[in-house]
């Protein structure tokens, strides 16, 4: 081992040592993304129990995972576990989904029935092009069942406007309660629109102040990205978008809430250069 290190020039096996003790950044702190279009993870229905009646909170479901790489998540209405089982749910259609150690997931959508009900609705949704504002809206419309209706989105209260605005994109909880007390529970998605976030003002000075640092991807240190050239950018972005989202990026420091969407926005632009 003496030999192979005496046998480099000594300026690379400095070098070598010197990246391995950076603190903040390496030429492994972006990995390349795990291509979830490949991966053989499956989302399995074992049993379902419908409620009791219309009025009552009390089916179940279970589920069960397969493929990819462990450990496993399931969620369902905004809970998560890793055992896949859920109780308490009133009747309606609900999307469960699993997501494995490398973030990718699949989806099922299940629904509860109630016996002597024919509640159900329908929800109607505009895009949010707003980004950090939310400008997407929801409305519901009652169908079946008993009137008069009044509505809610995820755990508001329930009232008589059918109309929900100013929502950002993303994945809501919609529900609809009859004259006789009978709920249906549904879900609504309001996609992201074009938002118009400008990378030069926007997203570059996020880079160049949290990533492409002196010791990080500025392309002096043998790091493998060097992110002051916006292709290079450009051709990460969906991992940018991905590690930022979940927090895992960047190494030191932290991005607010706003900037991790400014990022997801940019990026769902189709990550322009503008």
């Amino acid at each position: 081992m003496k030999a192979d290190f005496m046998s480099k020039p000594l300026s690379q096996s400095l070098m070598a040592i010197f990246i391995s003790l950076l603190p903040g950044c390496s030429s492994e702190d972006v990995k390349g993304p795990v291509d979830c279009s490949l991966s053989s993870l499956t989302l399995v229905l074992q049993s379902t129990t419908d409620a009791s009646s219309c009025t009552s909170a009390d089916g179940a479901i279970a589920l069960q995972a397969s493929g990819g790489e462990g450990p496993y998540t399931f969620e369902m209405g905004g809970a998560k576990n890793d055992m896949g089982a859920f109780d308490g749910l009133a009747a309606g259609n609900y999307e469960a989904k699993v997501t494995d150690s490398n973030s990718c997931t699949s989806r099922l959508g299940v629904s509860i029935k109630a016996a002597g009900s024919d509640l159900g609705l329908v929800a109607t949704t505009v895009a949010d092009t707003g980004c950090l504002s939310g400008n997407g809206a929801i409305t519901i419309t009652g169908q079946g069942g008993m009137g008069p209706f009044v509505f809610r989105i995820n755990n508001g209260p329930f009232g008589t406007t059918s109309t929900f605005p100013g929502l950002k994109a993303g994945e809501y909880s919609v529900a609809v309660k009859d004259g006789q007390g009978c709920v249906f529970i549904d879900r609504a998605t309001i996609a992201r629109g074009e938002t118009g976030v400008s990378f030069s003002a926007q997203i570059k000075p996020i880079i160049d102040t949290k990533c492409a640092l002196s010791g990080c991807h500025n392309g002096d240190n043998g790091a493998n990205r060097n992110w002051t050239i916006f292709g290079n950018v450009k051709a990460n972005a969906g991992n940018i978008k991905t590690r930022t989202g979940n927090r895992s990026m960047p190494l030191t420091g932290s991005l607010t809430q706003d900037q991790i969407d400014l990022i997801a926005c940019w990026v769902d632009d189709g990550a322009k250069d503008n």
